[in-house]
Order: structure tokens, then sequence, then C-alpha cells
């Protein structure tokens, strides 16, 4: 994918979160089934670095003892994120970043190492495979010695709801020569009509970036949806 592309793509994204970012967080639930079989295992004063946090749902689910960091390139996500965490009955010692994923900036705001490194429905959103590696590479380098990246991402072509989504490229002056395979544009129509770009991970392009960082792929499956299968879960180390 050509760099410009892949710049409008991360633009279109942002742009999105920005107008939609009420809309878009009152449209998900406090939790996900595949999330919990991940928070049994984070302990009490572990670090949590929250890549893409968006409201940072994860931040009123880890232990209060824990110190969470989220980073997101949304400005108006991050308001709503600050305003539902100083609401909250306890949450952990939290600081939350305003930084682009698929730049390498946000690392240099990054000032600690974590137990657990959560990049959850956002990896999906940062266009072309190289940026997708640098995420989970930036991830690996802020990670403890033994510490987890764990990978959340949609299943989209599994959601018939999310199929009927899915919109030409030439609504936004693309082809589909433009995109890579498994790019898609992604209506929205809670609140006003948006789009966005949506990338499928699938659990080869998981192994692929393990492999190429050199990482152990120790646990994969499926969970969330009405079908329990919405959502791609890996957990690298």
């Amino acid at each position: 994918m050509r760099d410009d592309v892949a710049d409008y793509l991360v633009n279109l994204n942002r742009r999105f979160y920005d107008s939609f970012a009420d809309e878009f967080s009152d449209s998900r639930g406090a939790t996900e089934r595949g999330i919990e079989r991940v928070l049994d295992q984070i302990e009490p004063g572990h670090h949590v670095l929250d890549l893409g946090c968006g409201q940072a749902r994860l931040a009123l689910l880890v232990p209060a003892t824990c110190t969470y960091v989220g980073v997101d390139s949304s400005r108006e996500m991050l308001r709503v994120a600050a305003d539902r965490i100083a609401t909250a009955p306890s949450s952990p010692a939290t600081e939350l970043i305003q930084g682009d994923l698929s730049l390498s900036d946000w690392v240099a705001d990054v000032k600690d190492r974590f137990d657990w490194v959560f990049i959850r429905a956002a990896l999906q959103h940062i266009p072309s495979y190289s940026r997708r590696l640098e995420v989970v590479r930036y991830a690996d380098r802020v990670r403890t010695l033994n510490g987890r990246i764990v990978l959340a991402n949609w299943q989209i072509l599994k959601s018939e709801r999310l199929r009927r989504r899915i919109l030409p490229w030439s609504e936004v002056g693309l082809s589909d020569e433009d995109l890579d395979r498994g790019d898609y544009l992604v209506g929205w129509a809670r609140g006003g009509s948006g789009m966005r770009y949506v990338h499928l991970i699938d659990e080869a392009e998981v192994d692929r970036m393990a492999a190429e960082l050199g990482l152990e792929v120790t646990e994969t499956y499926y969970a969330d949806g009405h079908s329990n299968d919405l959502t791609l879960y890996a957990i690298l180390v």
C-alpha cells in the first residue's frame, strides 16, 4: 500500500472516532467474554498498557492496584475515557496519552515496562502490514521480560450485520487496487453517518508477525458476538 493511501486511512479513522466518540462508546458494553479469559490472569500490581485504548474500558476491568496507561490517537475518545475513569467507583493509577500508533512518536511518551500490552480492536485500524508489524514490534519493546502481548481483532466477515455495512472504496475516492487484501471500508449510522477503515487480521497474519519478530503465539481463541466468534484473540510472548 502506498504511504499516501495509508496516511489517508489513518486520518479517516481519526476523524471517525473524533466525530462519534460518544456514540461509539455508548454502543459498547462494559466487557466481553473473550477479554474475561485474560483478565483472570492479571494480578494486582501489574502494569498494563492499552494501545488504541478508545474509551479505556480496560482501565475499569483490571485490579485497582494495577498501573494503567492508555494510548489513542483520538482526542475525543480520550476525553470520554478520562470522564469515565474519573466517575468510576474505583480505578487503577492511570495515564492517558494521545498518540498515533501508526507512527513511532508515542513510544517516547511511554516511560514504563509492562506486564501486559493490549492491542484490542486497534491493530485492525492500522493500514498496511508493515505498519501493523511495527506496532507489535513497539509493543514487544515496552513489555517486561515475561510480559505478554494480547491482540484482539474483529473477524468482520463472520458477522452478517457487519458484512452489510461494508461499502465500496469508491465512497472515499479509492479503488480496490489501492488497498491490500483484507481491507474493508465499514459504514456507521448511529448519531450520524460515518465510515472507517478495518483490516481483517487472521491467524495466518498473527503467526507471520510473531515469526518475523521472534515471538511465540502461546494461545489463540475466538470469542464475542452472538455466535461467540466475532473476535480473534492471540497472546504473544
